[in-house]
């Protein structure tokens, strides 16, 4: 068992089609650097959520984004461009399994920062290369590597340098809603939700949603209520 399938076994379980499985499996094994499984995602710690940071937040952070991934399939995997893809949800889960390979190019200097400069609008590109160029790694049928290719290639979305690969300015339908959904699932995972859970977390203790005190004073009637009774009472002393 390789070490990408010990790691992500549960996510690999997940992918029903054999050669896009062992497709993922192929470009662990052949291009994954070592630093992949025990770096931090986010070198800064600013754009990242706690669980990403830290030793092994990398493979955490992209176990969260193939969740997400799944999560954003329920709501756009029905959308005219991507209902007709027969292996979608195989193909997201080997994207965003890939995605961030490399996000450090050639790894980190002695300070935790990568060794290669603007790797962050470029990692995606350069791994989606060196995969295309890598003759070990037996290929997919032209379609569902197509989608995975420029799915990896754009998932930093705007942030992607090579204006190329943003997937707004991919040419087919397919191709550019593929992409969007990756993107979207990334940058999902990447959001810094610590500071709103914590909030919301207080105010569950503070228990600002219960029910208001009850009043002291009676509330008004409606308009007309009191000279209506008033009529009443009177007729009835009068009768």
């Amino acid at each position: 068992m390789t070490k990408a399938e010990a790691i992500f076994t549960h996510e690999l379980n997940l992918i029903h089609d054999t050669t896009i499985k062992q497709f993922v499996i192929d470009c662990f094994d052949k291009l994954c650097p070592d630093y992949f499984w025990t770096c931090p995602c986010s070198t800064t710690g600013k754009y990242h959520p706690q669980v990403s940071l830290g030793v092994g937040g990398l493979v955490r952070h992209t176990k969260l984004a193939v969740w997400w991934g799944i999560e954003l399939l329920h709501a756009l995997g029905t959308s005219p461009e991507l209902k007709n893809v027969s292996t979608l949800q195989d193909e997201a889960i080997a994207t965003l399994l890939l995605h961030d390979m490399i996000k450090n190019g050639k790894g980190l200097n002695a300070q935790g920062y990568p060794l290669d400069r603007d790797v962050t609008g470029t990692h995606g590109v350069t791994l989606a290369d060196k995969i295309f160029n890598n003759h070990d790694i037996p290929g997919l049928d032209s379609d569902p590597f197509d989608r995975i290719y420029k799915g990896i290639a754009g998932h930093m979305g705007i942030w992607t340098t090579d204006s190329r690969y943003k997937p707004n300015n991919m040419v087919r339908p397919m191709i550019q809603a593929f992409a969007n959904l990756i993107h979207l699932a990334d940058y999902c995972a990447s959001r810094k939700v610590d500071e709103i859970y914590s909030k919301l977390e207080q105010e569950k203790t503070n228990d600002i949603t219960k029910s208001p005190a009850k009043e002291t004073t009676k509330s008004p009637p409606c308009p007309g209520v009191r000279k209506t009774e008033s009529r009443q009472t009177t007729a009835a002393e009068n009768g």
